[in-house]
């Protein structure tokens, strides 16, 4: 046994061909053999089907057991009669030495002394003789009268049938203990008849299998843990009865509660508050079962691939899971959470688990401020981590769309409306939130309706919303004149802001007329940061470092520009959404610095595109779909900018600009849809394809955009028709 070769092998059990419970436990393909346990598996189910490859062996075995049946019960006999003889001649004897001694001794009494002498001797001698050199006469009793025993040498026989060389697969053998009958039985009947034997075990079992094959003897182990990835499987059939019980209880801390719901997410949180006070049979051990927990969900991920995490904090169901019904036991943990509503918001930092902790208890819940602190931690926690797509896909299911404060006349429609009972903080979240969903009108009248509450601080709001609609005019119409600054120790955010919003807006008109003003604004908002002693927000820094490169590209110096968003890049304690923009700002400094150079170095532009690159993926970690269409419109244009464009090149540009196109649609925002519309025209052009339909769209909006746009969009126009084979537009040709 000890020259075994045994391979243990983690994360792969969905390499078994045994897909239910009916399937054959024993499968022979070639010269190999997999063998798959499963928890409702008897040993003799398993004879019969290991006895099913193995031909006539059974049948063999079975002629061969009756044969030394009879030989053994003819020798049982023979013992039988050696001692009643033995016993009557020791009868013989003791009577004539009682009652005829003296008495003449005869030849026949010798050999009565010899025959029962030698027959106590061996009585005398049994226990020696059963524990002598390899025990085989104890052996061959214990087979006799042991099952177990008798089942593993009628399984010996049966594999002696098969070549020793044939490799053996053994999958879920790590779901029982060594001293189950699967391997007191089937195991060592395998590993001492074969060489190579593989063990397709869960990746948490690989050094308790190391030890368990260590204590067979078997020398030659080695651990092998090659993760490949996702695999489409099935192995429901293969978990024990505690991982099928887990398995409901994951599917119970999912968004499957949630109707007409395309996400399958699953709350971990939940799932372990659920399983530690929930399940009645881990209620009094809950400190003993944390790590089977997280056992289970890390064979859920690598070894039966039932989930797959996409984003941070946001994991899945794959198409692996087979969902069950479940209604009772919702029902169950639904009036379960509801008396513990307060205690779960305290735990739970994901809003995904708040989420589904809502659903569960929102119909049952009388006092509507227990939910409404589950709504305002969810808002939080979508702040907070940044996972802005929630609230697009969840929370107009919730509270519905935002009334408008201005028609007293609804007031009784909306008095019921969550807007009205949410705390000011939450709903000032709600409109960065709506704001970085592309939700603008949404947020807007959101802010309009908190205005009163602090006029200077919510004008900026208003300010920035109209902003981010394109609507340039509105937004540096709404802030005020002027600002009264108080003496303060440290600025406040509503004076930062201030200053930060009025310079970007000037600056992103690039109105010359405004341009002192803005230099202007800049002075003063560097005052305001750096003339105090306490620390700076993160954020104030990056936006004042962030309008500092927008404006030295104003001035052409993209050098500078570069500078100050490394400096954009070295701030702490910022999310995706602020470093994105700054890969994506830096990329567009790159491509000018490209531009205005002679001799065009396509390191350079490449650099460029990795760096927007970079920026358009941390934009769409979080979700944000406010400034996306402005991010694809210049990664477009970096795409653009090189010497040679290949056919897949131009298809992205396509596929980007398609994207942005839509999404302005959605959001009703206008700003830089001209850009996208005509480099979706140009590379459309390239390919030949058809572009009246754009060239329509791109008219019909020429009248919306201001100066600047109209400049960019004929100077890209000209450069395109000049250096690549396109289609003339004739209004651009015209007002060129």
């Amino acid at each position: 046994m000890n020259q075994n070769n045994c391979d243990i092998i983690a994360s792969q059990l969905c390499k078994t061909n045994r897909k239910t419970k009916n399937d054959d436990i024993v499968l022979k393909q070639d010269n190999i053999i997999d063998i798959t346990y499963i928890h409702s598996d008897t040993l003799e189910s398993f004879e019969s089907s290991i006895y099913s490859i193995c031909g006539n062996s059974s049948n063999f075995y079975s002629l061969r057991k009756k044969v030394s049946s009879y030989i053994f019960s003819i020798i049982s006999v023979f013992v039988i009669m050696f001692a009643l003889i033995s016993a009557s001649i020791y009868e013989d004897i003791f009577k004539k030495i009682i009652f005829e001694f003296p008495f003449q001794w005869q030849l026949n009494d010798t050999v009565a002394i010899l025959f029962v002498s030698f027959f106590f001797i061996g009585l005398v001698m049994m226990p020696s003789i059963l524990d002598g050199e390899s025990s085989q006469f104890r052996n061959l009793l214990q087979s006799w009268f042991n099952k177990e025993t008798r089942r593993l040498k009628k399984l010996n026989v049966a594999l002696d049938f098969l070549d020793k060389k044939t490799q053996i697969n053994l999958y879920n053998f790590d779901l029982v203990d060594e001293e189950h009958w699967l391997w007191k039985v089937i195991v060592v009947a395998i590993l001492k008849r074969f060489n190579n034997v593989n063990f397709y075990i869960r990746n948490d079992q690989s050094k308790n299998m190391y030890k368990r094959l260590k204590s067979f003897g078997i020398l030659n182990i080695q651990i092998k843990k090659d993760f490949e990835g996702f695999k489409k499987c099935n192995v429901d059939t293969l978990l024990s009865v505690k991982e099928q019980k887990l398995y409901s209880l994951l599917q119970l801390s999912s968004s499957l509660i949630i109707e007409k719901n395309d996400n399958n997410f699953i709350s971990l949180e939940m799932f372990e508050y659920c399983g530690r006070n929930f399940l009645e049979d881990t209620k009094e051990k809950s400190t003993q079962i944390i790590s089977g927990f997280q056992n289970f969900i890390n064979r859920a991920f690598d070894d039966f691939f039932f989930l797959k995490q996409e984003k941070s904090m946001q994991i899945y169901f794959t198409q692996n899971a087979k969902i069950k019904k479940l209604e009772d036991e919702q029902r169950r943990l639904s009036y379960h959470l509801r008396n513990h509503i307060e205690e779960c918001v305290e735990i739970f930092d994901n809003p995904i688990s708040l989420l589904i902790l809502y659903y569960y208890v929102k119909d049952i819940v009388l006092d509507e401020k227990r939910y409404l602190i589950i709504l305002e931690k969810f808002i939080d926690a979508v702040f907070k981590k940044q996972h802005y797509e929630l609230i697009d896909e969840y929370w107009f299911k919730i509270a519905n769309k935002m009334f408008d404060s201005s028609k007293l006349d609804n007031f009784e429609l909306t008095n019921d409306s969550l807007y009205r009972k949410l705390s000011i903080e939450s709903l000032d979240k709600l409109i960065f939130l709506f704001e970085r969903n592309g939700h603008f009108n949404q947020a807007l009248l959101l802010a309009n309706y908190l205005y009163e509450i602090n006029p200077n601080r919510y004008s900026v709001s208003i300010c920035s919303l109209y902003e981010r609609m394109g609507q340039f005019d509105k937004a540096y119409d709404s802030l005020p004149k002027t600002l009264e600054i108080k003496n303060a120790s440290k600025p406040l955010d509503t004076q930062v802001r201030f200053f930060q919003r009025k310079a970007w807006i000037i600056v992103s008109q690039r109105k010359e007329q405004k341009k002192q003003e803005g230099l202007d604004l800049i002075f003063k908002l560097k005052e305001l940061l750096f003339a105090h002693n306490e620390d700076n927000e993160p954020l104030w820094l990056w936006h004042f470092y962030n309008i500092k490169a927008n404006y030295a590209e104003w001035d052409c110096d993209y050098e500078k520009a570069v500078s100050y968003y490394k400096k954009c890049l070295s701030i702490p304690a910022l999310g995706a959404f602020e470093y994105g923009a700054t890969f994506l700002n830096m990329s567009i400094a790159y491509r000018f610095i490209y531009l205005n150079k002679q001799n065009k170095d396509e390191d350079l532009i490449t650099k460029c595109i990795n760096l927007g690159s970079i920026g358009v993926a941390l934009k769409d970690s979080v979700g944000d779909r406010d400034e996306m269409p402005v991010v694809l419109h210049n990664q477009a244009l970096n795409i653009l900018n090189k010497m040679q464009l290949s056919k897949e090149e131009l298809n992205t540009i396509i596929t980007m600009t398609d994207t942005g196109i839509e999404t302005l649609n959605r959001t009703n925002s206008i700003k830089r849809l001209g850009m996208l519309l005509v480099e979706n025209y140009l590379a459309k052009s390239m390919l030949l394809l058809p572009c009246e339909e754009i060239e329509q769209l791109l008219k019909q909006h020429w009248q919306n955009m201001d100066n600047n746009e109209h400049e960019q969009i004929l100077n890209i126009y000209k450069l395109f028709k000049n250096n690549h084979n396109i289609t003339s537009l004739n209004f651009l040709d015209n007002l060129s």
